[in-house]
């Protein structure tokens, strides 16, 4: 296979769907969630969007039973002549792999892919490919275009690939949450964390953090929501005495994320590898200030000063100051969670994702069965989307 050569195309407009690969948007994590928020924005109507589903919450029978019916179906659609163009939503690890195998086949037939990169290990994944990184490169080269969420993994792409286009396009805010700061409700010192519970998101840095300035907030809550290693959380939790501050939320979705959000007074995020999550999306959508972690594309969100505070991967030390900083002045929690609101509604909002993202189906010759009825718009706003 030749490199994918952008440019015209052939014959005029492209027929046939945009095929999404990616998770189910019902599985748990970020990718699920954009996935999610492209549909409650109506994209998948505007722009005859399938949406093949190549991974899921389960079983390692049952996720293997999900990637074979996603490899026949998409072989089906494709040998049938229904596929326009795909737009592939992976992280790394497995989930590369597995695309691969579709990127392989769209490009065998001809057909355009966008290769859309979430997830924040893919340096270190690339770096422990060893043999296999001529693979990873030749994929990005076949890709028609690939889409990245920071500039900082744009360099990093080109200095993994030839591949000369690469977008840099953030993830939207989930509507739910652009609700949420008009709900705000803080009753008490509330410190939330949404993420993997695991040594990478900074965890146990953060259950020492909270040792150090828990006497004083005499009602400070640590509330840990995310799937995980619990058991491990709570033998930490346990040999720092903190048992009776720590909330264990679990996985949470819908109201319960929307409730969690609302009565929170700082976001936590002290994690050691991040792409740019959506869960800080979403806490900064619903006017939280931040304290999080100088990796990924999280300082080009987190202004330290502004609507939060920034500090280095292990320091527990400067992660407990910023956490006591924030809790102890409801003054500077409404500022930067104004700052923070404020952000997402300039560069986060779906209207203004979408609209980038349909503009790379144009790019590559797609064009949308209601043109320009219902077609987001930056500058002149956007069609009332549909709650999902």
């Amino acid at each position: 296979m030749k490199p994918f050569r952008a440019g015209g195309v052939p014959g005029g407009m492209r027929t046939g769907a945009v095929v999404l690969l990616g998770t189910s948007h019902r599985t748990r994590g970020g990718i699920g969630t954009v996935i999610d928020t492209y549909r409650a924005c109506g994209l998948f109507e505007r722009w005859d969007v399938v949406h093949v589903v190549t991974h899921e919450d389960g079983s390692a029978l049952h996720k293997l039973a999900v990637a074979l019916r996603a490899f026949g179906l998409f072989s089906a659609m494709l040998v049938g002549g229904r596929v326009g163009i795909v737009h592939v939503h992976s992280a790394s690890n497995a989930s590369f792999w597995r695309k691969s195998v579709f990127i392989g086949l769209a490009r065998l037939a001809g057909k355009p892919v966008i290769f859309h990169l979430h997830g924040g290990g893919f340096p270190a994944f690339y770096r422990r490919a060893g043999p296999l990184r001529f693979l990873i490169e030749f994929i990005l080269n076949q890709c028609a275009e690939v889409v990245v969420l920071t500039d900082e993994w744009k360099a990093m792409i080109q200095q993994i690939a030839r591949n000369g286009r690469i977008s840099v396009i953030v993830n939207p805010a989930p509507l739910a949450c652009l609700r949420i700061a008009s709900d705000r409700r803080t009753e008490r010192e509330t410190v939330l964390f949404v993420g993997r519970l695991e040594p990478a998101k900074g965890v146990a840095d953060l259950l020492a953090a909270v040792r150090r300035i828990e006497h004083r907030f005499p009602r400070l809550t640590l509330q840990l929501a995310g799937d995980g290693d619990r058991e491990w959380v709570a033998r930490e939790a346990r040999d720092l005495d903190l048992r009776s501050r720590v909330d264990y939320l679990g996985w949470i979705s819908g109201e319960s994320k929307h409730r969690a959000f609302a009565c929170a007074t700082v976001f936590v995020l002290p994690s050691y590898v991040e792409g740019l999550p959506v869960a800080l999306v979403e806490a900064m959508a619903a006017g939280l200030p931040v304290v999080a972690t100088r990796v990924g594309g999280i300082p080009s969100v987190v202004k330290s000063g502004e609507n939060g505070f920034i500090v280095e991967p292990g320091d527990i030390d400067a992660l407990a100051t910023a956490l006591a900083r924030i809790l102890e002045d409801p003054r500077l929690q409404q500022r930067m969670g104004a700052r923070s609101r404020a952000i997402i509604e300039s560069d986060f909002r779906p209207e203004r994702v979408i609209a980038r993202i349909e503009a790379i189906y144009r790019r590559h010759g797609m064009e949308s069965r209601i043109v320009d009825k219902a077609s987001p718009n930056p500058e002149k706003g956007w069609a009332k989307p549909r709650d999902h």
